[in-house]
């Protein structure tokens, strides 16, 4: 007769679990996309320090992206984790220096080369989509040192203070990052959004036969209106009630969409 335990009951805590262990998964995924190849193809940099690939430099910019570290000083943190090492399958981890210098050369070298990979990339990603959802948004970075390109504007939470003003398009359903502007924190985003519009239009694959797009009330503009219309795509904005249009509002006769929201249209 086999002898064994009876009553075995299994626990365990998250003690001394590693911060980043759910970076296996994405490492995975990687793998599957087959990222470190592909960078290395596609990205061809003048490399001084050789002791580093531009594969390596990128997805040691990558990991610590992803798990919320968003200053290179950080990366002192990576350098002391083992996980990060294998993940990235470098022996050691590079100075925030060498990452400073690798940004510099490949904004003027490989960034334009990086888009196109993940225009590709995303590509794979998307099965043929027939229709696809815009969102156009906007976010305040503010800055407290002397930073190029900051100027004082909109900052709802630190008012006064010199801030950037990136400007973002995701796809609605997959919230992918379609398209992406940086800009002084004094643009208002209407005066830019055309742009960003057009790349991410002409971003859309071949079998997309319906665009929506979607904004709130700082991309209220009618030739933002009038340049979606000459593309054929709907759209969902925002509107400023300004004082004309709270005098439309009332003579209006609205009807029930579904639960709590009704509808009426005028010109």
């Amino acid at each position: 007769m086999a002898y064994g335990p009876r009553n075995l009951r299994i626990a365990f805590t998250g003690k001394n679990l590693t911060h980043f262990g759910g970076l296996f998964l994405v490492q995975h995924f990687f793998q599957r996309l087959g990222l470190r190849r592909s960078l290395a193809r596609a990205i061809k940099l003048d490399q001084r320090n050789n002791r580093y690939s531009t594969s390596e430099l990128i997805l040691a910019l990558v990991y610590p992206t992803l798990v919320g570290l968003g200053r290179i000083d950080a990366t002192g943190v990576p350098q002391q984790n083992g996980v990060f090492r294998f993940l990235t399958g470098l022996a050691t981890y590079p100075h925030p220096t060498t990452l400073r210098r690798f940004l510099l050369r490949f904004a003027h070298q490989g960034l334009a080369a990086f888009l196109r990979l993940h225009d590709q990339l995303r590509q794979r990603m998307l099965a043929s989509p027939s229709r696809v959802i815009l969102d156009l948004d906007t976010t305040v970075l503010t800055v407290y040192g002397k930073q190029e390109g900051a100027r004082i504007g909109y900052n709802p939470r630190k008012r006064g203070r010199p801030s950037d003003h990136p400007l973002l398009c995701f796809e609605g359903v997959t919230r992918d990052l379609w398209d992406g502007s940086f800009h002084p924190g004094n643009t208002h985003p209407a005066t830019v959004a055309i742009e960003l519009l057009t790349r991410a239009l002409d971003r859309l694959p071949p079998s997309v036969r319906e665009v929506r797009v979607r904004a709130d009330s700082a991309f209220f503009d009618h030739k933002i209106l009038e340049f979606l219309e000459a593309n054929r795509a709907s759209c969902a904005i925002v509107a400023r009630l300004t004082p004309p249009l709270k005098a439309k509002l009332g003579g209006l006769h609205f009807q029930q969409a579904s639960g709590a929201i009704a509808a009426a249209e005028f010109s």
